[in-house]
């Protein structure tokens, strides 16, 4: 498996506030990880939260090779995203364009959590 340093370092302060939101008894929890990279991820937070169904995707189809050979038995196959307007930077900093697309796909913006290294983690809820 890659591992991708950020993301050891954050998997912890995310699972965190995850675990404010997710109960990891309950069962038909379905989330989406935008953007999983190497799939590190989607794997530590399948096994914090065994009765959840975890979505990873990426617009690289290398990373998803890379976490389809990693992925728990709570993860479904990752996603192939396209993106119709890259980031040159490939880090998106308009939040309030990610609320809106949230919005226009009945996503809500629930909550922006700050986090380390000038991070944040979203919190979407389908309507």
């Amino acid at each position: 498996m890659l591992v991708a340093a950020a993301a050891e370092r954050n998997k912890e302060p995310i699972l965190h506030v995850l675990r404010q939101y997710v109960d990891p008894t309950q069962r038909g929890v379905r989330v989406l990880e935008v953007a999983s990279g190497s799939g590190q991820h989607a794997a530590h937070f399948a096994r914090a939260f065994p009765h959840a169904e975890w979505q990873p995707s990426d617009v690289d189809q290398r990373c998803l090779d890379r976490a389809s050979s990693e992925q728990q038995d709570t993860c479904l196959n990752p996603r192939l995203c396209s993106s119709p307007t890259g980031n040159p930077e490939w880090g998106l900093r308009d939040t309030a364009l990610l609320a809106d697309l949230g919005q226009a796909s009945s996503l809500l913006l629930e909550r922006m959590v700050d986090m380390p290294a000038n991070n944040k983690c979203l919190i979407f809820r389908k309507e």
